[in-house]
Protein backbone atom coordinates (compact mmCIF):
# COMPACT_ATOMS: atom_id res chain seq x y z
CA UNK A 1 0.00 0.00 0.00
CA UNK A 2 3.23 2.44 0.94
CA UNK A 3 4.67 1.60 -2.14
CA UNK A 4 1.41 2.59 -4.46
CA UNK A 5 1.24 5.59 -2.75
CA UNK A 6 5.08 6.50 -3.15
CA UNK A 7 4.40 6.07 -6.50
CA UNK A 8 1.15 7.71 -7.16
CA UNK A 9 3.09 10.69 -5.85
CA UNK A 10 6.15 10.03 -8.17
CA UNK A 11 3.54 10.18 -10.89
CA UNK A 12 1.62 13.13 -10.18
CA UNK A 13 4.58 15.16 -9.05
CA UNK A 14 6.30 14.53 -12.18
CA UNK A 15 3.73 15.58 -14.36
CA UNK A 16 3.04 18.56 -12.08
CA UNK A 17 6.49 19.41 -12.25
CA UNK A 18 6.40 19.51 -16.36
CA UNK A 19 3.07 21.86 -15.89
CA UNK A 20 4.69 24.58 -13.73
CA UNK A 21 7.91 24.99 -15.58
CA UNK A 22 6.01 25.24 -19.46
CA UNK A 23 7.19 29.21 -18.92
CA UNK A 24 6.18 30.16 -22.42
CA UNK A 25 6.21 33.49 -21.01
CA UNK A 26 9.95 33.55 -20.46
CA UNK A 27 11.62 34.12 -24.26
CA UNK A 28 8.42 37.06 -24.38
CA UNK A 29 8.57 38.82 -21.45
CA UNK A 30 10.97 40.92 -21.85
CA UNK A 31 9.52 42.21 -25.33
CA UNK A 32 5.96 41.69 -24.23
CA UNK A 33 6.81 44.20 -21.11
CA UNK A 34 8.78 47.09 -23.71
CA UNK A 35 6.39 47.00 -26.52
CA UNK A 36 3.04 46.50 -24.77
CA UNK A 37 3.95 48.21 -21.88
CA UNK A 38 5.90 50.64 -23.00
CA UNK A 39 8.24 49.63 -20.24
CA UNK A 40 12.46 49.93 -20.37
CA UNK A 41 15.37 47.42 -19.73
CA UNK A 42 15.91 49.38 -16.82
CA UNK A 43 12.00 49.03 -15.27
CA UNK A 44 11.96 45.41 -16.44
CA UNK A 45 14.74 44.24 -14.35
CA UNK A 46 12.97 46.69 -11.32
CA UNK A 47 10.12 44.35 -11.55
CA UNK A 48 12.42 41.46 -11.82
CA UNK A 49 13.94 42.29 -8.59
CA UNK A 50 10.84 42.41 -6.83
CA UNK A 51 10.24 38.95 -8.07
CA UNK A 52 13.46 38.13 -6.23
CA UNK A 53 12.97 40.77 -3.54
CA UNK A 54 9.74 38.17 -2.45
CA UNK A 55 11.80 34.46 -3.01
CA UNK A 56 13.93 35.76 0.04
CA UNK A 57 11.45 37.34 2.42
CA UNK A 58 9.08 34.34 1.96
CA UNK A 59 11.13 31.48 1.66
CA UNK A 60 11.01 30.76 5.23
CA UNK A 61 7.57 30.91 5.83
CA UNK A 62 6.29 29.00 3.11
CA UNK A 63 8.51 26.28 3.66
CA UNK A 64 7.18 26.59 7.72
CA UNK A 65 3.73 26.67 6.09
CA UNK A 66 3.97 23.10 3.85
CA UNK A 67 5.27 21.74 7.04
CA UNK A 68 2.81 22.40 9.37
CA UNK A 69 0.20 22.35 6.74
CA UNK A 70 0.64 19.87 4.04
CA UNK A 71 2.92 19.63 1.06
CA UNK A 72 -0.49 18.63 -0.80
CA UNK A 73 -2.38 21.76 0.23
CA UNK A 74 0.61 24.07 -0.25
CA UNK A 75 1.30 22.91 -4.02
CA UNK A 76 -2.06 23.14 -4.75
CA UNK A 77 -1.92 26.76 -3.53
CA UNK A 78 1.44 27.80 -5.23
CA UNK A 79 0.12 26.64 -8.51
CA UNK A 80 -3.28 28.76 -7.72
CA UNK A 81 -1.35 31.50 -6.54
CA UNK A 82 1.12 31.24 -9.71
CA UNK A 83 -1.62 31.00 -12.29
CA UNK A 84 -3.20 34.31 -10.89
CA UNK A 85 0.07 35.88 -11.05
CA UNK A 86 0.63 34.54 -14.62
CA UNK A 87 -3.30 35.95 -15.53
CA UNK A 88 -2.39 39.63 -13.63
CA UNK A 89 0.92 40.25 -16.28
CA UNK A 90 -1.46 39.44 -19.34
CA UNK A 91 -4.10 42.05 -17.85
CA UNK A 92 -1.13 44.54 -17.03
CA UNK A 93 -1.65 48.17 -17.81
CA UNK A 94 2.11 49.59 -16.16
CA UNK A 95 4.71 49.27 -14.04
CA UNK A 96 3.04 49.39 -10.96
CA UNK A 97 0.19 46.31 -12.09
CA UNK A 98 3.26 44.51 -13.70
CA UNK A 99 4.83 44.71 -10.29
CA UNK A 100 2.14 43.15 -8.29
CA UNK A 101 1.75 40.44 -10.76
CA UNK A 102 5.38 39.49 -9.99
CA UNK A 103 4.47 39.87 -6.01
CA UNK A 104 1.77 37.32 -6.96
CA UNK A 105 4.92 34.92 -9.10
CA UNK A 106 7.27 35.55 -6.15
CA UNK A 107 5.04 34.58 -3.63
CA UNK A 108 3.26 31.29 -5.63
CA UNK A 109 7.18 30.28 -6.47
CA UNK A 110 7.74 29.92 -2.86
CA UNK A 111 5.21 28.16 -1.82
CA UNK A 112 5.94 25.45 -4.33
CA UNK A 113 9.74 25.56 -3.95
CA UNK A 114 10.32 23.02 -0.43
CA UNK A 115 7.22 21.70 -1.05
CA UNK A 116 7.80 19.79 -4.01
CA UNK A 117 11.39 18.32 -2.81
CA UNK A 118 9.66 17.19 0.21
CA UNK A 119 6.66 15.86 -0.97
CA UNK A 120 9.12 13.32 -2.98
CA UNK A 121 11.18 12.78 -0.19
CA UNK A 122 8.36 12.06 2.35
CA UNK A 123 6.53 9.56 -0.70
CA UNK A 124 9.77 7.65 -0.71
CA UNK A 125 10.22 7.40 3.10
CA UNK A 126 6.92 6.44 3.10
CA UNK A 127 7.78 3.27 1.00
CA UNK A 128 11.64 3.20 2.66
CA UNK A 129 12.94 4.38 -0.48
CA UNK A 130 14.57 7.12 0.40
CA UNK A 131 17.98 5.60 -1.20
CA UNK A 132 16.11 6.38 -4.73
CA UNK A 133 16.09 10.58 -3.80
CA UNK A 134 19.39 11.41 -5.74
CA UNK A 135 17.97 9.72 -9.05
CA UNK A 136 14.33 10.81 -8.56
CA UNK A 137 15.39 14.33 -7.53
CA UNK A 138 17.63 14.51 -10.58
CA UNK A 139 15.01 13.14 -13.30
CA UNK A 140 12.60 15.93 -11.99
CA UNK A 141 15.19 18.64 -12.13
CA UNK A 142 15.72 17.14 -15.78
CA UNK A 143 12.17 17.63 -16.26
CA UNK A 144 11.92 21.15 -15.19
CA UNK A 145 14.26 22.03 -18.24
CA UNK A 146 13.14 20.31 -20.61
CA UNK A 147 9.78 21.45 -20.09
CA UNK A 148 10.81 24.96 -19.80
CA UNK A 149 12.71 24.39 -22.99
CA UNK A 150 10.11 23.22 -24.82
CA UNK A 151 7.70 26.00 -23.92
CA UNK A 152 10.24 28.68 -24.98
CA UNK A 153 9.70 27.27 -28.64
CA UNK A 154 5.79 27.58 -28.44
CA UNK A 155 5.81 30.87 -26.64
CA UNK A 156 8.01 32.53 -29.53
CA UNK A 157 5.74 31.66 -31.87
CA UNK A 158 2.46 32.15 -30.18
CA UNK A 159 4.11 35.92 -29.37
CA UNK A 160 3.42 36.24 -32.66
CA UNK A 161 0.20 35.85 -33.29
CA UNK A 162 -0.98 37.39 -30.02
CA UNK A 163 1.18 39.18 -27.27
CA UNK A 164 -0.90 37.62 -24.42
CA UNK A 165 -1.51 34.33 -25.74
CA UNK A 166 1.38 32.28 -23.70
CA UNK A 167 0.03 33.47 -20.90
CA UNK A 168 -3.30 32.88 -21.13
CA UNK A 169 -2.30 29.37 -22.29
CA UNK A 170 0.46 28.76 -19.48
CA UNK A 171 -2.47 29.86 -17.37
CA UNK A 172 -4.63 27.09 -18.67
CA UNK A 173 -1.97 24.50 -17.90
CA UNK A 174 -0.84 25.55 -14.81
CA UNK A 175 -4.40 25.40 -13.46
CA UNK A 176 -4.42 21.83 -14.59
CA UNK A 177 -1.35 21.47 -12.51
CA UNK A 178 -3.30 22.74 -9.14
CA UNK A 179 -6.30 20.86 -10.18
CA UNK A 180 -3.97 17.80 -10.67
CA UNK A 181 -2.86 18.56 -7.11
CA UNK A 182 -5.73 17.25 -5.33
CA UNK A 183 -4.65 13.53 -6.18
CA UNK A 184 -1.48 14.01 -4.49
CA UNK A 185 -1.74 11.59 -1.10
CA UNK A 186 -0.49 13.27 2.01
CA UNK A 187 2.45 11.38 2.95
CA UNK A 188 3.53 11.69 6.73
CA UNK A 189 5.81 14.33 8.01
CA UNK A 190 9.07 13.30 9.50
CA UNK A 191 10.63 16.13 11.43
CA UNK A 192 13.86 16.37 12.73
CA UNK A 193 14.70 18.23 15.64
CA UNK A 194 14.27 21.67 15.37
CA UNK A 195 17.37 23.37 17.00
CA UNK A 196 16.18 26.96 16.56
CA UNK A 197 14.07 29.41 14.61
CA UNK A 198 15.40 29.37 10.89
CA UNK A 199 16.09 33.36 10.99
CA UNK A 200 18.59 32.59 14.21
CA UNK A 201 19.66 30.10 12.29
CA UNK A 202 20.78 32.35 9.60
CA UNK A 203 22.00 34.69 12.51
CA UNK A 204 23.86 32.41 13.28
CA UNK A 205 25.67 31.11 10.07
CA UNK A 206 26.70 34.63 9.15
CA UNK A 207 28.45 34.67 12.90
CA UNK A 208 30.56 31.61 11.27
CA UNK A 209 31.25 33.23 8.31
CA UNK A 210 32.45 36.45 9.28
CA UNK A 211 33.95 35.48 12.84
CA UNK A 212 37.17 32.65 11.68
CA UNK A 213 35.54 31.33 8.58
CA UNK A 214 35.90 34.03 6.39
CA UNK A 215 37.30 31.85 3.40
CA UNK A 216 33.69 30.54 3.47
CA UNK A 217 32.32 34.64 3.08
CA UNK A 218 34.74 34.85 -0.02
CA UNK A 219 33.26 31.47 -1.12
CA UNK A 220 29.55 33.14 -0.73
CA UNK A 221 30.47 36.34 -2.40
CA UNK A 222 31.73 34.40 -5.30
CA UNK A 223 28.57 32.67 -5.65
CA UNK A 224 26.77 35.75 -5.46
CA UNK A 225 28.72 37.43 -8.66
CA UNK A 226 28.77 34.38 -10.90
CA UNK A 227 25.11 33.25 -9.98
CA UNK A 228 23.39 36.67 -10.33
CA UNK A 229 25.25 37.44 -13.16
CA UNK A 230 24.05 34.13 -15.22
CA UNK A 231 20.68 34.94 -14.43
CA UNK A 232 21.30 38.56 -15.73
CA UNK A 233 23.13 37.28 -18.86
CA UNK A 234 19.74 35.43 -19.53
CA UNK A 235 17.45 38.80 -19.59
CA UNK A 236 20.37 40.68 -21.12
CA UNK A 237 20.72 38.04 -24.34
CA UNK A 238 17.30 39.66 -25.57
CA UNK A 239 18.07 42.99 -25.43
CA UNK A 240 21.84 41.73 -27.42
CA UNK A 241 19.42 39.47 -30.11
CA UNK A 242 17.40 42.71 -30.85
CA UNK A 243 20.09 44.98 -31.32
CA UNK A 244 21.75 41.97 -33.77
CA UNK A 245 18.21 42.10 -35.79
CA UNK A 246 17.20 39.12 -35.05
CA UNK A 247 13.09 38.48 -35.10
CA UNK A 248 11.63 37.76 -31.15
CA UNK A 249 10.53 34.72 -32.73
CA UNK A 250 13.70 33.12 -32.48
CA UNK A 251 13.63 34.10 -28.63
CA UNK A 252 12.21 30.91 -27.72
CA UNK A 253 14.81 29.09 -29.98
CA UNK A 254 17.44 30.52 -28.00
CA UNK A 255 16.51 30.28 -24.38
CA UNK A 256 15.56 26.85 -25.16
CA UNK A 257 19.31 26.30 -26.34
CA UNK A 258 20.57 27.27 -23.20
CA UNK A 259 18.51 25.86 -21.15
CA UNK A 260 19.47 22.32 -22.40
CA UNK A 261 23.19 24.03 -22.42
CA UNK A 262 22.90 24.73 -19.10
CA UNK A 263 21.37 21.08 -18.16
CA UNK A 264 23.81 19.11 -20.45
CA UNK A 265 26.99 21.24 -18.90
CA UNK A 266 25.08 20.12 -15.38
CA UNK A 267 25.06 17.08 -16.49
CA UNK A 268 28.47 16.26 -18.07
CA UNK A 269 30.01 18.64 -15.71
CA UNK A 270 31.96 16.25 -13.24
CA UNK A 271 34.05 15.37 -16.51
CA UNK A 272 34.87 18.60 -17.88
CA UNK A 273 38.43 19.23 -16.53
CA UNK A 274 37.69 17.33 -13.61
CA UNK A 275 41.07 18.36 -11.48
CA UNK A 276 39.52 21.70 -11.57
CA UNK A 277 37.51 21.97 -8.20
CA UNK A 278 37.07 23.84 -5.17
CA UNK A 279 38.06 27.70 -5.15
CA UNK A 280 39.51 27.39 -7.99
CA UNK A 281 36.98 26.28 -9.83
CA UNK A 282 34.77 29.27 -9.15
CA UNK A 283 38.09 31.50 -10.03
CA UNK A 284 38.40 30.32 -13.41
CA UNK A 285 34.32 30.76 -13.69
CA UNK A 286 33.80 33.82 -12.55
CA UNK A 287 37.59 35.16 -14.77
CA UNK A 288 35.48 33.10 -17.51
CA UNK A 289 32.04 35.04 -17.25
CA UNK A 290 33.77 38.83 -16.76
CA UNK A 291 35.79 37.77 -20.08
CA UNK A 292 32.51 36.84 -21.81
CA UNK A 293 30.47 39.72 -20.77
CA UNK A 294 34.08 42.19 -22.15
CA UNK A 295 33.68 40.44 -25.39
CA UNK A 296 30.25 40.84 -25.83
CA UNK A 297 30.22 44.59 -25.04
CA UNK A 298 32.84 45.90 -26.98
CA UNK A 299 30.96 45.32 -30.30
CA UNK A 300 27.28 43.90 -30.89
CA UNK A 301 28.34 41.32 -33.10
CA UNK A 302 27.35 36.98 -33.35
CA UNK A 303 30.61 36.75 -31.79
CA UNK A 304 29.33 38.87 -28.93
CA UNK A 305 26.27 36.55 -28.70
CA UNK A 306 28.08 33.55 -28.39
CA UNK A 307 30.78 34.98 -26.13
CA UNK A 308 27.30 36.28 -23.69
CA UNK A 309 25.82 32.49 -24.61
CA UNK A 310 28.88 31.20 -22.44
CA UNK A 311 26.97 31.93 -18.72
CA UNK A 312 24.93 28.54 -19.78
CA UNK A 313 28.54 26.83 -19.36
CA UNK A 314 29.21 28.88 -16.30
CA UNK A 315 25.90 27.93 -14.78
CA UNK A 316 25.75 24.46 -15.64
CA UNK A 317 29.85 23.35 -14.56
CA UNK A 318 29.63 26.06 -11.50
CA UNK A 319 26.46 25.02 -9.37
CA UNK A 320 27.82 21.70 -8.20
CA UNK A 321 31.36 22.72 -7.83
CA UNK A 322 30.43 25.70 -5.85
CA UNK A 323 28.60 23.91 -3.36
CA UNK A 324 31.57 21.36 -3.55
CA UNK A 325 33.45 24.25 -2.09
CA UNK A 326 31.55 24.77 0.37
CA UNK A 327 30.71 21.03 1.67
CA UNK A 328 34.30 20.92 1.88
CA UNK A 329 35.19 23.68 4.52
CA UNK A 330 31.62 24.02 6.47
CA UNK A 331 31.24 22.01 9.61
CA UNK A 332 28.40 19.09 9.03
CA UNK A 333 25.47 20.92 10.92
CA UNK A 334 26.11 24.42 8.77
CA UNK A 335 26.49 23.06 5.41
CA UNK A 336 22.58 23.00 5.26
CA UNK A 337 21.98 26.34 6.15
CA UNK A 338 25.06 28.28 4.44
CA UNK A 339 24.14 26.77 1.21
CA UNK A 340 20.60 28.03 1.77
CA UNK A 341 22.42 31.46 2.54
CA UNK A 342 24.32 31.59 -0.39
CA UNK A 343 21.09 30.59 -2.59
CA UNK A 344 19.65 33.92 -0.84
CA UNK A 345 22.53 35.96 -1.22
CA UNK A 346 21.91 35.43 -5.02
CA UNK A 347 18.55 36.35 -5.00
CA UNK A 348 19.72 39.93 -3.10
CA UNK A 349 22.66 40.39 -5.26
CA UNK A 350 20.61 40.10 -8.53
CA UNK A 351 18.26 42.99 -7.12
CA UNK A 352 21.32 45.59 -6.91
CA UNK A 353 23.48 44.08 -9.89
CA UNK A 354 20.73 43.64 -12.78
CA UNK A 355 19.91 47.66 -11.59
CA UNK A 356 23.33 48.74 -12.92
CA UNK A 357 23.38 47.26 -15.73
CA UNK A 358 19.52 48.26 -16.33
CA UNK A 359 20.29 51.55 -16.50
CA UNK A 360 23.56 51.65 -18.11
CA UNK A 361 21.62 49.82 -20.99
CA UNK A 362 18.82 52.30 -21.15
CA UNK A 363 21.11 55.14 -21.37
CA UNK A 364 23.98 53.92 -22.98
CA UNK A 365 23.55 50.49 -24.92
CA UNK A 366 23.48 47.08 -23.96
CA UNK A 367 27.27 46.64 -25.04
CA UNK A 368 28.20 49.47 -22.26
CA UNK A 369 26.13 47.77 -19.52
CA UNK A 370 27.47 44.79 -19.94
CA UNK A 371 31.15 46.37 -20.03
CA UNK A 372 30.25 47.89 -16.59
CA UNK A 373 28.99 44.75 -15.29
CA UNK A 374 32.30 43.19 -15.86
CA UNK A 375 34.19 45.93 -14.28
CA UNK A 376 31.85 44.84 -11.34
CA UNK A 377 32.22 41.65 -10.77
CA UNK A 378 36.00 42.16 -11.63
CA UNK A 379 36.50 44.81 -8.68
CA UNK A 380 34.11 42.36 -6.34
CA UNK A 381 35.74 39.06 -7.43
CA UNK A 382 39.61 40.44 -6.57
CA UNK A 383 38.46 41.33 -3.05
CA UNK A 384 36.89 37.44 -3.28
CA UNK A 385 39.92 36.05 -4.54
CA UNK A 386 41.96 37.75 -1.82
CA UNK A 387 38.81 37.05 1.08
CA UNK A 388 39.45 33.62 0.52
CA UNK A 389 43.08 33.29 -0.33
CA UNK A 390 44.18 35.47 3.13
CA UNK A 391 42.14 33.17 4.83
CA UNK A 392 43.08 29.84 3.46
CA UNK A 393 46.38 30.54 3.85
CA UNK A 394 45.97 31.75 7.32
CA UNK A 395 44.20 28.09 7.63
CA UNK A 396 47.16 26.27 6.35
CA UNK A 397 49.53 27.60 8.48
CA UNK A 398 47.71 27.43 11.72
CA UNK A 399 47.06 23.83 11.04
CA UNK A 400 51.14 23.72 10.30
CA UNK A 401 52.06 25.41 13.64
CA UNK A 402 49.23 23.06 15.07
CA UNK A 403 51.13 19.82 13.91
CA UNK A 404 54.55 21.27 14.63
CA UNK A 405 53.58 22.06 18.10
CA UNK A 406 55.27 25.72 17.47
Amino acid sequence: MNNAICNRNIRILNIYTICINALMLLPILLPYYRDYLGLSFHEFLMIESVFAFMIVILDVPTGWLADNWGRKNTLILGAFTFALGIFMIAQASGFWTAALAEVILGAGTSLMNGANSAMLYDSLLLADRQSEYRKREGFRFALQLYSCAAASVVGGYLYTVSPTLPALLQVGIILGAAILGFWFIEPPRHKKTVEGHPVKDILRTIRYITHGHKEIAGLVLLMMLIFSTTKICMWSIQIYLKELGVAESWNGWTISALMLAGGLCGHLGHKIWPSLYGRHALYALGSLLTLSLIGAGVGISWLGLASLSIEAFVFGVGMPRAQEAINNLAESGMRATILSSASLATSLGFIPMSQLIGWMTDHYGIGSGLLAHAGLIATLGLFAYWLVERNAKHGYATAISTTTGT
